[in-house]
């Protein structure tokens, strides 16, 4: 089985990375092969609206270190897609990288009932994590689990709260979740 991480938090040993890494563990002892995408290392362009990918093929114009990420986004069999809250969104990183997912819908994906171009069976995590609050940007994991349940994934979620400041939450529940969130797809 094949599972790539896409992360979008800049920092390597940040919450959103920790409970990634602990997924991605997991999986790799029931054997599956797995792959790590760190968009902040990454050389890579937001879409440019050009719309070749609905007019004229289906994947990205753009040849940079996102053709690799979104190959691989076709080829797994689970991806996990992780980033941290930042000013009510994901991280920039991330976003560049999901509007270049866009490659990834159909050119009539708004009356289509199999809308995206990946194949059917595929799992998803998407792993948030926030300083704030569990009150606050509820609407993020909302949003992003949305484009990815267009996709046609099977997604569960993990979104960490309470992270930074003094009364910062442990980080410990997230990844036994995320161990177990492995346990139960890589079966």
């Amino acid at each position: 089985m094949k599972v790539t991480a896409i992360l979008g938090s800049p920092r390597k040993k940040g919450t959103t990375t920790a409970i990634a890494t602990a997924f991605m563990e997991q999986a790799a002892v029931h054997g599956a092969d797995t792959t790590f995408h760190v968009l902040n290392s990454m050389n890579f362009q937001g879409c440019q609206g050009c719309q070749a990918c609905k007019e004229k093929r289906e994947d990205c114009v753009l040849e940079d270190d996102l053709t690799v990420v979104l190959n691989d986004m076709k080829t797994s069999d689970i991806t996990v897609f992780a980033t941290p809250v930042y000013y009510w969104d994901v991280s920039g990183q991330f976003k560049l990288f999901i509007d270049r997912t866009w490659s990834l819908v159909k050119p009539d994906y708004l009356t289509n009932p199999d809308p995206a171009r990946l194949a059917k069976g595929k799992k998803a995590l998407l792993i948030t994590s926030q300083a704030d609050i569990e009150e606050k940007h509820k609407d993020v994991m909302q949003k992003y689990s949305g484009f990815l349940t267009m996709y046609g994934y099977d997604v569960a979620t993990i979104r960490a709260f309470g992270m930074g400041g003094e009364a910062s939450n442990p980080v410990e529940p997230y990844i036994a979740k995320a161990k177990q969130i492995a346990d139960r797809m890589m079966a």
